[in-house]
This record gives structure tokens, sequence and C-alpha cells, in this order.
């Protein structure tokens, strides 16, 4: 057993597992018709050449870097490298598009560029990162102008022999990476994680789901898939685009865990509802022990039709979190499916995180009083405080003091989200404070509301927006069928006596059908209902 003193980063995880066991697989990645294994020892060696290649470009403490590559190899080696050296990663969802990008890269401003060779293609023809003044390129096609990766870590590895880079300490203040939010409810915004709050994530990740070593991830999500290595175990990365989950090929996925014998699986709403509806017929998965889904609520029937691919004691876990504070609170579906089925529960808060139910407020607010606490039972957002809470958003004041409140002092997260708890201390998810449409009845909570809809057989989901002044909306459902189903009258007049025995819903007497709703670039799964509002105002014009 080692003695060692446990490593305080995750560059520093990952080089402990290299040490402790150098010929287990890292990483399983496709390759050609196949799969490419990269051990333990040959992650960090290439780790190391790059970390000292980017010491010697000038890439080290405190330099914010654009990292503009799909989860290949190149991406875990640049991500462990420049954590190595204390860099600071700035990470940008290609899938929230190209203006988006632009935008987010100009607001942070980062002083290099690491991509592979497309995205080095659209920084020049959009003009990203102008500020960056180093460029590295990763994948197997160098580009002119830029630093090769492969090149990069030839001369890190001469620098390596001569003399090894010791990690320094990471300045006092300076975040370990900014991670942009999707952007589903409103501009992308950079999250600045700090080293202690990502080691923080990451040991609640493995404490709350028990991984470790001898567990073969199958991650469908980079950003999760980066825990992995840190964690000790091998993680599989199939063959699928990254920045579109909602189109993964289902047989791809059940190939890699039979192949890999993967033991648990990270996927957005949107792949578990893939794979429950697509997986080949008679698919069993009996290795396969547990499933984590997060970034929006995963409907029951979505679990229980992966749940069915699954062998005997097998979970889905649903933590609940954001960009800005994960994870913050999960349920097993062995608990969940046993609820009633009134709406979306995500669970407790995890250890060592603090929840509080706050009034709905506009603009910031300083402190959260015990004024400010809803009654019990009632609705209010969500507050978190923990190690897991981001302190800011990158240059970003006013977002950074709208989002941040004190609680008892100590710096707390106010997450836009709104909940209820119920008599177990559970938390009941009700949607969005933006999405909240007033009515002159009173507030309607849009999950609430479209949890009661959803149920009708024929209806796959539905939204619920406003059309019409502030204050005085009419609630207007819009729904998306089931295949081969079509809102027909007879399905509007179900809907409506559905919503007028519920007092949550009673106002919602329109409905409209929509062949596909939006959702978010990210996971795929949340709805778009900015967007919607403005097409049901449209149609109802």
């Amino acid at each position: 057993m080692s003695t060692a003193a446990p490593a305080t980063t995750l560059d520093g995880m990952l080089a402990a597992h290299a040490a402790e066991r150098p010929g287990d697989a890292a990483l399983v990645l496709p390759h050609l018709l196949g799969t490419r294994t990269v051990t333990y020892a040959e992650l960090q060696g290439r780790v190391e050449d790059a970390a000292a290649g980017l010491l010697a470009a000038g890439v080290g403490a405190g330099t914010r870097t654009a990292l503009l590559v799909p989860p290949t190899a190149d991406f875990f080696v640049l991500a462990y490298a420049l954590l190595r050296v204390r860099a600071v990663p700035v990470v940008v969802d290609p899938g929230i598009g190209l203006d988006r990008v632009r935008s987010c890269l100009g607001e942070v401003a980062p002083e290099a560029f690491v991509g592979v060779a497309k995205a080095h293609l659209a920084r020049r023809v959009l003009g990203w990162c102008p500020s960056a003044w180093i460029a590295v390129t990763a994948g197997p096609v160098p580009v002119p102008g830029t630093t090769w990766l492969r090149r990069l870590e030839r001369e890190g590895a001469r620098l390596v022999a001569h003399r090894p880079h010791t990690p320094s300490a990471r300045r006092d203040g300076t975040p370990a990476a900014i991670l942009f939010t999707s952007g589903s409810t409103g501009p992308p915004k950079g999250v600045e994680h700090h080293e202690d709050g990502l080691l923080a994530q990451a040991g609640l990740v493995r404490d709350l789901y028990g991984l470790g070593p001898g567990d073969v991830s199958l991650a469908t999500f980079p950003p999760f898939a980066l825990f992995g290595p840190a964690l000790g175990m091998t993680t599989v990365v199939p063959r699928m685009d990254p920045t579109r989950p909602a189109k993964v090929v289902p047989s791809r996925l059940v190939t890699a865990a039979r192949r890999t014998g993967a033991t648990v699986m990270f996927g957005s709403p949107a792949v578990l509802d893939r794979l429950g509806r697509g997986a080949p017929a008679g698919t069993h998965l009996p290795a396969l022990r547990q499933v984590i889904s997060a970034g929006a609520p995963v409907p029951r029937d979505v679990q229980r039709r992966v749940l069915a691919l699954l062998g005997p004691g097998a979970q889905v876990f649903t933590p609940y979190g954001a960009t800005e504070a994960l994870p913050v609170a999960s349920i097993g579906s062995d608990e969940l499916l046993d609820l009633p089925e009134d709406g979306i529960c995500v669970g407790r808060p995890v250890p060592g995180v603090d929840v509080a139910l706050m009034r709905v407020a506009e603009g910031p607010v300083d402190a959260l009083t015990p004024d400010r606490h809803v009654a019990p039972g009632e609705i209010g957002e969500v507050v978190v405080r923990g190690p897991v809470v981001s302190p800011a958003y990158a240059d970003r004041p006013d977002a950074t003091a709208a989002a941040k409140v004190t609680w008892d002092g100590v710096l707390a997260h106010r997450t836009g989200d709104l909940a209820s708890t119920d008599d177990e201390g559970r938390l009941w998810f009700a949607g969005r404070v933006a999405h909240v449409v007033h009515t002159a009845a009173g507030p309607l909570h849009s999950v609430t509301c479209e949890e009661l809809l959803n149920r009708h057989p024929a209806v796959r989901r539905t939204a619920l927006v406003g059309v019409g002044p502030e204050g005085d909306r009419t609630p207007v459902a819009v729904v998306e069928m089931l295949r081969g189903a079509r809102l027909t009258a007879g399905v509007v007049e179900e809907l409506r006596a559905r919503a007028a025995a519920d007092t949550r819903t009673q106002p919602i007497t329109t409905f409209l059908e929509h062949r596909s709703l939006p959702v978010d670039p990210r996971h795929n799964s949340k709805i778009d209902r900015e967007a919607l509002g403005h097409w049901a105002a449209r149609v109802l014009a």
C-alpha cells in the first residue's frame, strides 16, 4: 500500500496513479476501425513532455489558454499538461455556435490558443483570440504559423531528460480553469474554478458513486471524462460527435461498453434516451452497474428503458448541479422510481454541500438572511454553499454580483433554479426562475406544469411559455408528440382536462404542436423556452 501523501492537484492525482499502476489502461479511444489503448505510463509521459514543451514556448503559471480539442489522446495530454504548468485552460463547447465561441474567447482574452487544425482555421477566418500570441496545433496535421504538439513534446522530452520539471504552486487567486456555461438561459459565462474546487468535485463524484481503480468509464461528455484518469479509472471514449450527443448511434455505445467491460457510463439525458430507444434487440450489459446522467432532468420512462438493458442491482443516478457548482444533490433510480410521479426529484444534498431555498428576488442580494428563506413546502430559488461552489465569473463582475450571496459569512451561489423540499429533505426541481410564466392568476412554474402534461400517453414532452405583456401572460403549452402521433382536437381536450384537474396547471388552455422542441447545444436536453416563446407568439399573432 502506498504511503505517499495524497495528491493536491488533478495532475498530481494522475501522476500518482501512473506511478502505482503504470501498465494499466488509462484511455481507450476510437482508432481506425477499432480502438487504441493508452496506458497510465504513456499518458503521464506525454503529459510531462508536453508540460515541459509548453513552458519552453511561454505557456506557464496563469497563462489563459483556449483549449479547443476534441476528446482524443491529445485532449487529455494537453488538459493535464496545462494544469501541470499551472496555466488556466479556457474550455468552450464549440457546439454553442461559432459566433458564441468568438464572443466567449473575446471576453476572457486568452494569451495562448491550443486547438486542432479546424479550430485554427476558424480562428483565422473568424478572428478568434486576437490576444493570443502562442498557438499550438493538436492532432495529426500541423498548421503553418503554429507549433505542432508533436514537435513541442519532442522538445519537452529533451528538456525533461536534462532536468525534470517540478510543478510550482498556483498563484494566489488564479483559477485553475475557466469553463463556459452552455448559455441555455442567457449568454454563456466563463466560470472560474480553483484547484480546491476541482479536487472537491472529483472527490465527491468518486465517493458518491464508489469510483476508482478497476472501474471502466464509458464517457460521452468530455469535461466529465477528464476526471477519469485523475480517479484512476479506465476512460473509454466512444465513437461519436461530442457536440451532438442526441445524434449518437446507440449500437456504438453498446459495442464500446461490451468490448471494454464498462462498469459506469456518463451521458446526458439525450444520450440515455437514444440508448434506451435504439439499443439493438437483446442488448444486455451486465457489467454496467451504474449510469450517471446530468445536464437536465431525466424522465422516468427514459430511466426505465435504460435499466432494462442492465443487470440486477444496477442503477441510474441523476446528480443535480450546474457548471458553477457540481454536484449539489443526487438520487438513484432505486429510490426515485418508488416516489410518486408528481414532478422531478433531484435527491438530497450531497455530503459537505448545503442547500437553501430563497425567496425569488431580482438583482443582487448581499446576504441570505433568515427572512429570505421560503416556508417549508414552498418553491424558492436554490442557493448552494460548499467546496464545489465556484467563486466568480471571469471578467464579469456584474454577473458575479448577481449570482453570489453570503450565507452566514460564507460565499454561496444562486443557481437560478427553483425547487421545493419534501419531508425527507429531498429537492423537487420546479424549473428556472427565468422560465416562470407570470399570469393574471399567479405564477406558473415550467417543469412543474410540464411534468403533469407529459404524462399523456401520446406526448413525448412539453414546454411551458408565456405570450403577451409581463405580469399578464397567456400560458401556452408547446407539445412535441411521440413518433406517429399528432396533436388532434381530441388530444388537446384531454390535455385541457388534465390541466384543469390540478391547481398548478389550471390556467393552461392553449396548446400548440411543435415537431421537435429546440434544445441546448451542450447536452441536447434543456429545452430552449425563449426560442419557443417567440415562436408561439408568431403562431398566435
